[in-house]
């Protein structure tokens, strides 16, 4: 359990860390610079939202097995 912490920990720091690199990208490629269709094509975008889908996937993945954990030392 501390091991899957700290590697969330250490992950979440990761993406922290190259945060800035990743919102300040040169140039805006072929679509509009401001359209959902940009932000889910460009690559540098598409990086950080499949992280993010990661986190949440991993969390709820942790949290599912956590609890039946849990209800199977009650039982």
């Amino acid at each position: 359990m501390k091991k899957i912490r700290t590697l969330f920990i250490s992950l979440v720091m990761a993406l922290s860390a190259f945060g800035s690199l990743l919102y300040a990208h040169p140039g805006h490629g072929e679509t509009s610079g401001h359209s959902l269709i940009h932000y889910l094509t460009e690559p540098m975008h598409v990086m950080v939202l499949m992280a993010v889908v990661l986190m949440i996937a991993g969390s709820c993945t942790w949290y599912l097995i956590r609890k039946k954990r849990n209800v199977a030392e009650r039982a």
